[in-house]
């Protein structure tokens, strides 16, 4: 029998702690996708975390020991919360690698891709949830959100980046 490949070797022991903490920072985003699993609203929820709070989660996560898991910042869309770079900077500091996750939207530029990178961020994950804009948009139910992932993703190869692509196969 063929061993299987291995795609990833962990650092730690992953039955003991998380390589990988993924935190829905909002639920704001403006398009609001009919599909969104983080069931989107197009204007942040006043019950979410703060930053006091949300520096808790790092801590926590951090405590975990190095090397600190993957803490992806998502959503909605985080560039919806004004707080962003300085939770990545701070998560950071505390020796986690920090990722964020934003939705195809017009803050989703290459500006704000700079100021995360810049804060510390080592990866970016983008959604595309087909293979053409008029699939893709159409999914998304959001005309030019296909383009504007791209646009976001070109940006954050050109900044240096590591860019994680999700879709769905079906």
């Amino acid at each position: 029998m063929k061993r299987p490949t291995i795609v990833r070797r962990p650092r730690h022991a992953v039955a003991e702690r998380p390589f990988l903490v993924i935190w829905e920072a909002t639920r704001a985003c403006p398009p609001a996708c009919p599909h969104c699993r983080a069931e989107a609203l197009t204007a942040r929820d006043p019950r979410e975390l703060d930053g006091a709070d949300a520096r808790r989660v790092m801590d926590q996560s951090a405590a975990f020991g190095r090397p600190g898991p993957l803490f992806v910042i998502t959503g909605g869309d985080p560039f919806q919360r004004a707080d962003l770079t300085d939770l990545i900077a701070y998560g950071t500091s505390l020796g986690l690698r920090v990722a964020v996750s934003p939705s195809g939207t017009p803050t989703l530029t290459r500006e704000n891709l700079e100021a995360v990178r810049d804060a510390g961020a080592v990866a970016l994950s983008l959604s595309l949830d087909a293979s053409t804009a008029a699939r893709h948009d159409a999914f998304r139910g959001v005309p030019g959100v296909y383009e504007r992932t791209l646009e976001g993703w070109r940006a954050a190869r050109e900044l240096g980046m590591k860019v994680q692509v999700n879709t769905t196969v079906s």
